[in-house]
């Protein structure tokens, strides 16, 4: 039986990924910071999954499972760098904890565990490391500047490192989702959050978990969910003098798509 572990698992993508990868019959080691949540998708689950809290903001976290994983789980066969953090607004009105949580959980941390789980991998000849980035790893908008910063660093990671380990028959893949449906996007919807999420068609968290498991199985370094949306966001991240004169019709755009999002949720933003 082949073991994956999910970081961010509690969270409405990590579960569905670990739905998925437990519908498969992967054994499950699953990383959140809190318990309650971990409990409730592995009560959903199969078979009884490892559950372990590990705060990705903690250096001292981080390292605590990357020695349970050099020394409990050396076999480990898939590792999904999940977790993720964004809070939306122009840098002057962010925190510097605020900053410094974006680049830790979604830039250092899963770096941190794919250098510790890579020389095993290596030596074994097989093995996928997949992250989810973002869309924000390709082009960067406003009010979301260090979380494209994180991401964008996650983005050059693994296409070097990919080039590193296809020859040795270890898979380093990224998954690219547009907006998805959970309750970050729900927070951002009803508080500020960029209205460019809502352009194109909202995903599901099964929607980017189909996508985890075809990074899985493929190894290839860019999986998009959905696709289209790579088309827009591409462009723009090869041309980005261009996005902000087209800005006020992208955000126009973008806020009926947002009001229609709301409606259909039920969502009261009184």
């Amino acid at each position: 039986m082949t073991k994956a572990l999910v970081t961010g698992a509690g969270g409405g993508i990590g579960a569905a990924i670990a739905r998925a990868l437990d519908k498969r019959g992967h054994s499950l080691i699953l990383a959140d910071r809190a318990a309650g949540p971990l409990d409730a998708v592995a009560a959903t689950l199969s078979s009884r999954p490892e559950t372990i809290l590990c705060d990705l903001s903690s250096r001292e976290d981080v390292e605590r499972l990357c020695m349970t994983l050099e020394t409990v789980h050396p076999d480990l066969d898939v590792l999904v760098n999940n977790a993720g953090i964004v809070v939306p607004g122009a840098v002057s009105g962010l925190t510097q904890e605020e900053l410094d949580l974006h680049l830790e959980i979604n830039l250092r941390a899963p770096i941190r565990l794919m250098r510790a789980v890579a020389p095993r991998m290596i030596a074994r000849g097989r093995g996928a490391m997949v992250a989810t980035v973002s869309l924000g790893g390709v082009i960067s908008l406003k009010d979301s500047a260090i979380y494209s910063a994180s991401k964008f660093g996650l983005r050059g990671f693994l296409c070097g490192f990919h080039q590193e380990l296809a020859p040795l028959g270890v898979k380093v893949s990224g998954v690219y989702p547009a907006a998805v449906d959970t309750p970050m996007l729900h927070h951002e919807a009803l508080h500020g959050g960029s209205v460019l999420n809502f352009i194109d068609k909202v995903m599901t968290p099964d929607d980017i978990a189909a996508a985890t498991l075809k990074a899985i199985d493929t190894g290839k370094l860019e999986v998009y969910s959905p696709w289209s949306a790579s088309l827009t966001a591409r462009f723009f991240g090869s041309f980005p003098w261009m996005i902000r004169p087209l800005l006020p019709l992208m955000e126009k755009i973008g806020e009926k798509g947002r009001q229609k999002f709301i409606a259909a949720k039920g969502f009261s933003t009184e």
